[in-house]
């Protein structure tokens, strides 16, 4: 049993750790267990209320940071257990029986984790130490956890002033206002690098932070699940304007298709095979309804 209940709490210690490490540090994978939780919570919350998706998020955000937490204090109570109460020293006035008991380790475990003085000392160095790491794991979830939420407003921000930006340009071309084949090709190419720009911004913050997908948005006019459909027909109407029109509706087009293999890829958990399909069902998991190119309504009229 003693055995057991070590290789228990390592393990879980561990996974946490390695969770922590990939979800926080490693740009290239997610977290494996947190990025189950997320993937778990959307789902949940998209079939039975889709009303409070926006919250899908937020509640990844605080359910990853809760299964760190708890998996280190279980993770070193259990490795505490067997030890108790034989190899601590208690201060006047405790009662060592009270903490031979998992209670009893994981109260020990949650105050070594926020450095809280229980007076229950080890006896052993290799306890001593284990404690000490523990207090260190502590402040680091802490300084993770408070960098981790600044980091992902900003993400956030970031797409939805793209997905608005889009959706006035949307509004203007709708409107009559002025359409896009009616301004020059300099003033056109500006307007597609700069959104080209900012939606690689996008997919690379993405890949950086991919607890961001599941931030939904209230608002259907920064929505970028939705109007991404309009920024593809802009790149495939304006691909054969001249000059640097034709090459910065390329380009906007490349860096639509590299953001959609990265949703494909990594929360779609399916093959890209073209830009429509896939553009369909990112639409589709966000709930929402696909904004097209004026241009393409005018022609089917």
């Amino acid at each position: 049993m003693t055995i057991l209940s070590r290789i228990i709490g390592a393990l879980l210690l561990l996974f946490a750790l390695q969770d922590v490490f990939h979800t926080l540090f490693h740009p290239a994978k997610q977290g494996d267990i947190s990025d189950w939780i997320a993937r778990l919570i959307w789902r949940i919350l998209r079939r039975l209320s889709p009303q409070v998706l926006s919250f899908a998020g937020p509640l990844a955000f605080v359910a990853a940071v809760l299964y760190w937490v708890l998996s280190v204090i279980i993770g070193c109570a259990l490795i505490y257990l067997p030890a108790l109460p034989g190899s601590f020293a208690f201060a006047p006035g405790i009662n060592p029986a009270a903490y031979k008991s998992v209670l009893g380790a994981i109260n020990l475990s949650l105050a070594g984790l926020i450095t809280l003085s229980t007076g229950v000392y080890a006896n052993k160095l290799w306890i001593g130490l284990l404690m000490s790491f523990e207090s260190i794991v502590g402040f680091g979830l802490l300084a993770a956890s408070v960098s981790w939420i600044l980091s992902i407003y900003p993400i956030v921000e970031h797409r939805k002033s793209l997905a608005h930006l889009a959706t006035l340009l949307h509004f203007a071309e709708t409107k009559g206002i002025r359409t896009l084949a009616d301004i020059s090709d300099s003033e056109l190419s500006e307007i597609l690098f700069t959104l080209a720009s900012q939606l690689t911004t996008c997919r690379n913050e993405l890949l950086q932070f991919p607890i961001t997908y599941y931030f939904h948005e209230d608002e259907q006019e920064t929505s970028l699940p939705s109007v991404l459909h309009y920024l593809d027909d802009m790149a495939v109407q304006n691909l054969r304007r001249k000059g640097a029109a034709a090459l910065a509706a390329a380009t906007l087009g490349g860096a639509v298709e590299d953001y959609l293999k990265v949703i494909a890829n990594l929360f779609l958990k399916r093959e890209f095979s073209s830009r429509s399909e896939i553009l369909r069902a990112f639409a589709e998991d966000h709930l929402r309804k696909p904004v097209r190119s004026p241009r393409l309504a005018s022609r089917a009229a």
